[in-house]
């Protein structure tokens, strides 16, 4: 069994969601990303990546209409 993953770089992290770099480090600023320091690194916690996650509302589109 392996241990479950606590974080991970803000490159991967932008990676992993979709977002730029720029996003995670102005997420982490304003208290959405929750890091902490290793050194000179910042690690995202997963878990406040995954609360941010759940709080994003869904995105709807509208149907395609057909020409003609």
């Amino acid at each position: 069994m392996y241990p479950e993953q606590l974080g991970a770089s803000v490159k991967e992290v932008a990676s992993l969601t979709g977002e730029s770099e720029w996003t995670v480090k102005n997420k982490l600023r304003r208290g959405i990303y929750r890091g902490r320091k290793s050194g000179r690194r910042t690690i995202v916690e997963f878990k406040s990546v995954r609360e941010a996650w759940d709080k994003l509302p869904e995105a709807k589109y509208s149907p395609v209409k057909k020409k003609g």
